[in-house]
């Protein structure tokens, strides 16, 4: 339990913490205006490009729905008996180790062998090693009436990011491929993002602090595999795309609690349904 003082200090910096994000949102918006690139790709295995307008929507929709339904009782903070200055020293190692393999991934032009090593050891084996987390804390999250009502939200992300981008990718992946996507990218990133560092964040920092800075580092590095422009305008775009899909996912994961449901968002938005569709 945190005293007065410490409640105070981490109101302050959730309010810094969220003018900072809403700034960086915003820089992203303006760096793209500026250079004129407005037109970004959907993913980093697809090609083809669309306007940062279009592809805004489906987080949009999906986190207007997640607002207008609410759980049918607030979550409660799984941290909120743990001393204050625990939770800080657990939020800000686990935020250093996100920036690490941001920069890392950077750093080593996002060759797939760098980003399985750095992802393994900075977003999983570091973690639990330094016992700033255990693997299945965000496993007890109770999921009485948490099914049901996230649904719409979650169908309006998916149909409509579906709506815009339909097709399957060529070749199609096999099964097995598929399945080690899932597992290292929508299971492995959302236990470390989301349900470690945002609900920490959340616990110290207030919601949308926890969410936008959640999301911008979760968002900084795949500037490293869908950029091509300089790394300030990639950084820009990885922000105004995966960023903006990263809210949805935080709000959910905040809003409604439900993990299999935002690994499953996740999951679909690595491996649309064209995708399964084409595969069987």
């Amino acid at each position: 339990m945190g005293s007065l003082s410490e409640v105070n200090s981490g109101s302050r910096i959730g309010t810094a913490l969220l003018a900072a994000g809403v700034a960086i949102y915003l820089g992203a918006l303006v760096i793209l205006l500026v250079t004129g690139h407005t037109e970004v790709r959907f993913s980093a295995d697809d090609a083809e490009t669309q306007s940062i307008w279009l592809l805004g929507l489906p987080a949009v929709a999906g986190l207007a729905l997640a607002w207008l339904i609410p759980p049918r009782e607030p979550a409660p903070d799984p941290f909120a008996a743990i001393d204050t200055r625990i939770r800080v020293r657990q939020s800000w190692t686990l935020a250093a180790l996100a920036v690490a393999f941001a920069t890392g991934l950077h750093l080593a032009g996002g060759d797939n062998l760098w980003f399985l090593g750095l992802k393994a050891v900075l977003l999983l084996l570091l973690p639990v090693a330094l016992r700033v987390v255990t693997w299945r804390e965000w496993a007890r999250a109770d999921l009485s009436g948490r099914w049901v009502r996230p649904l719409p939200a979650v169908a309006a992300f998916v149909l409509i990011t579906y709506a815009l981008d339909p097709a399957a990718p060529d070749p199609i992946p096999d099964p097995v491929t598929i399945a080690a996507v899932f597992v290292l990218n929508a299971v492995l990133e959302e236990v470390f993002y989301r349900f470690w560092l945002q609900t920490r964040l959340e616990s110290l920092y207030g919601r949308w602090a926890a969410i936008l800075v959640t999301s911008v580092v979760f968002a900084a590095w795949h500037a490293a595999i869908q950029g091509g422009n300089g790394p300030v305008v990639d950084l820009a775009a990885a922000v105004a795309v995966i960023g903006v899909k990263s809210l949805f996912l935080g709000y959910l994961w905040s809003r409604h609690r439900n993990p299999w449901l935002v690994i499953a968002v996740h999951g679909f938005i690595n491996a649309p349904l064209a995708m399964w569709v084409a595969m069987f």
